[in-house]
């Protein structure tokens, strides 16, 4: 995680064009700029001159953001606003004994010791043996759901599947700022994936894929269905399901997603409005924006029941949580790759 002053040339290169306004979810609901990238680079830009400081309002601000990178996607100078943001809340976590606090319960109570109790009753099991070896990063997700889904379609590609201890990626820690917690857990990722000497990593996470990509050039990350397509598996369902996707933010390579559900026999797959559009999940940590995220929420709901598909599914564990906490039992959100293994 750089710091922020590190990204001074990037905030200077912001042209202020405002193009990041047509794309922003937040801003089409408030019309503030200061909850758009051309604000938050302007608020940064003030910090660094010694012109602002950094109060709670700035950290709102900073907190509003989804995350999402539509901005970033959108931009003509490629600036990447959540990195950006990362390194000014890494700002405010310094000064706010809060946001420590905060941080503190993440890392002991819930990815360590709950993650741990989850883990005690999650359906594991072991992979058959393969020539051709893979290692699998479950995140949290993995420790909720076991290794079951992910072994059971890599193993019908033939490929063995390691499945280590890992912690969490790391991501919470990285968007609240806690830059120690963060770097801690990607050493500890990195020195496991040492020791077992096999350079080729799995998840089924689009926040893990992400996350795990950034801590080292030297190993190869994907997601189980760039594997799908690679070995041309054409799964089958047992019943006729029909089906809409919803794609988490952080998946870069939505093609392959595409390809399974096209591939598979038996999936009816109903493609949504919108489909590629955030859910709102980072506005289920703020209450107190409530009245904002759910109007995000409102509209991903609404392009689901147009689909008239009960089953929504996603590559992401965040994503799967607020579609079902919204969905009202209008429908259910699963994890594709779950799904697949329960089907086939």
């Amino acid at each position: 995680m750089k710091h922020l002053a590190e990204y001074r040339e990037d905030l200077h290169s912001c042209s202020k064009c405002g193009l990041c306004q047509s794309v922003c979810p937040i801003y089409k609901i408030t019309g503030n700029d200061c909850s758009v990238s051309r604000g938050h680079f302007i608020m940064l830009l003030g910090l660094l001159k010694g012109e602002l400081k950094m109060t709670k309002r700035i950290n709102r601000y900073l907190d509003l953001c989804l995350k999402c990178g539509a901005c970033s996607k959108f931009c003509p100078s490629g600036i990447d606003i959540v990195d950006i943001i990362a390194s000014a809340k890494a700002e405010y976590f310094k000064i706010h004994p809060i946001e420590k606090f905060i941080s503190f319960i993440q890392k002991y109570l819930i990815f360590g010791f709950g993650m741990n109790i989850i883990k005690l009753f999650s359906r594991n099991i072991k992979s058959k043996e393969f020539e051709k070896k893979v290692i699998y990063f479950g995140g949290c997700s993995g420790k909720m759901k076991g290794n079951k889904a992910v072994i059971k379609l890599l193993n019908a590609c033939n490929i063995e599947v390691i499945t280590p201890n890992f912690k969490c990626c790391g991501i919470p820690f990285y968007v609240r700022g806690d830059r120690n917690t963060f770097e801690e857990y990607a050493q500890s990722y990195l020195d496991i994936i040492d020791k077992l000497n096999v350079k080729d990593v799995v998840t089924a996470c689009a926040s893990c894929e992400k996350t795990i990509k950034s801590f080292s050039d030297e190993i190869n990350v994907k997601n189980i269905f760039q594997y799908l397509k690679e070995n041309n598996i054409k799964l089958k369902l047992k019943k006729k399901k029909r089906v809409t996707f919803h794609k988490p933010c952080n998946i870069d390579n939505y093609e392959d997603i595409k390809w399974v559900l096209e591939n598979t026999e038996n999936l009816e797959y109903i493609q949504m409005q919108d489909f590629d559009k955030c859910c709102g999940w980072n506005g289920i940590t703020k209450p107190g924006e409530y009245k904002i995220m759910s109007k995000i929420f409102q509209n991903k709901n609404k392009n689901i029941l147009k689909t008239k598909a009960k089953t929504v599914l996603t590559s992401c564990l965040g994503c799967e949580t607020a579609l079902n906490i919204y969905s009202l039992g209008k429908y259910k959100a699963k994890d594709f790759t779950e799904f697949l293994a329960e089907n086939v």
